[in-house]
């Protein structure tokens, strides 16, 4: 009987021992994979949420050179590699593990993904380049370590690992400290394509913004969120590169307008002519119906005519502007009373233009209608409209300034 048992303890040994009872890496398809599909806090949009797993994988590896290799606001996927450093002995010996990261951000809830994880051991003297892991920690379940140092090298790569999930989880779950306000951006992809450009630009030009001035930017492609109950919780509405297409949405916008929200339209979401038939909007506008424009897009020189407003004070009195297509107006806004232009095309650009030349008249490409929170801006033609550091100050400016002028609470 004493030899039974002998038999038996030599046969559980490797299956108790210590070092493999405390130890359990996740593993997927025969290598090391920690995957989780986590619930996130509640009243985040899908924008918040991938603002929030951007900020967490660019700031969570100071190792990395480049931690974030694609950042898909589309998809809402984002991808790269971390790297951190584990100490394996009293020696100074240690490893860098490098792993790819992958995570998936949906409405309510995100795919975070941590595998293909390789070693790169550090020892004095010694030159060693990264190699795949998954073969030691074969080994090491089997019972047959590679050195004395195994146990602590994937003890602590678990806990490395299983921290940077608890501290994703803790940014995509934490509540949502108040922001300042909130935007609702609305846009088309089935535009000119120029425009569709733009738009696209701008989406990643605000994010950004959001994400260091601490407001809400949210974005669309259905215009059937123009609508009162869509609205409400928006302090600021911007059209990017269309406008509403019904009556339904005409009349919840004029409903928002009136009741102090604020408006941003760029370029093509103040066309009007005949065929537009809103009335209200050209008096909203005011009173400027499109007249004509310039083709090919070109820079041109605008004159900065206030530098006091909000939106205009970090300007100076004069710039070149980036490629864009210039509308004019007839009747020119400027005969309005009501509205104060900031910005105009200077005459000294005439003719303007190639194909189609403009030749003449006072065109402002920035103004206000002081009796609503709103601004226009006639930039809003291509790839190129980000390309200027002193223009992109009057954009984010000019969100500022209707955010926190902005009557909607």
């Amino acid at each position: 009987m004493k030899t039974n048992w002998i038999i038996i303890f030599f046969i559980l040994y490797p299956l108790i021992s210590p070092a493999q009872s405390k130890i359990v890496l996740p593993m997927q398809d025969g290598i090391i994979c920690y995957e989780k599909d986590i619930k996130a806090a509640e009243n985040l949009s899908r924008d918040e949420l991938f603002n929030r797993a951007l900020k967490w994988a660019k700031n969570s590896f100071p190792l990395s050179v480049a931690s974030v290799k694609t950042a898909n606001e589309i998809t809402g996927e984002i991808e790269g590699n971390g790297v951190f450093k584990i100490v394996t002995s009293s020696s100074g010996n240690y490893y860098l593990i490098k792993f790819a990261v992958h995570i998936i951000v949906n409405d309510g809830k995100y795919t975070v993904k941590m595998t293909d994880l390789y070693e790169k051991p550090i020892e004095k003297g010694i030159s060693n380049e990264y190699s795949k892991i998954g073969y030691r920690w074969w080994d090491y379940r089997q019972g047959k370590p590679w050195s004395p140092e195994d146990q602590v090298l994937f003890s602590q790569i678990d806990v490395h690992i299983t921290g940077l999930l608890t501290a994703l989880q803790r940014e995509m779950t934490s509540p949502s400290a108040a922001p300042k306000f909130k935007v609702l951006a609305l846009y088309t992809t089935t535009v000119e394509s120029d425009h569709v450009d733009f738009a696209k630009d701008a989406i990643r030009f605000y994010r950004k913004m959001a994400a260091k001035d601490d407001f809400v930017f949210d974005t669309t492609t259905n215009w059937k969120n123009l609508n009162d109950e869509g609205l409400k919780k928006y302090q600021v509405v911007i059209w990017l590169n269309d406008f509403p297409q019904n009556e339904t949405q005409r009349q919840a916008f004029e409903h928002y307008m009136k009741n102090g929200g604020a408006w941003l339209g760029f370029h093509v979401a103040g066309y009007n002519d005949q065929y537009t038939k809103w009335p209200w909007f050209v008096d909203f506008f005011g009173g400027a119906v499109f007249y004509n424009n310039n083709w090919p897009p070109l820079p041109a020189r605008l004159i900065v005519d206030d530098n006091h407003h909000p939106a205009t004070r970090h300007l100076p009195s004069a710039y070149i502007s980036t490629l864009n297509e210039w509308y004019g107006w007839k009747p020119s806004p400027r005969e309005n009373k009501d509205i104060k232009v900031l910005i105009t095309l200077d005459p000294s650009n005439y003719p303007l233009g190639k194909k189609d030349i403009i030749r003449n008249g006072d065109i402002p490409v920035v103004w206000t209608n002081t009796r609503y929170n709103m601004l226009y801006m006639n930039m809003g033609h291509g790839d190129q409209i980000f390309n200027s550091a002193t223009q992109n100050q009057l954009f984010e400016d000019a969100v500022i300034w209707l955010g926190t002028k902005s009557k909607k609470q």
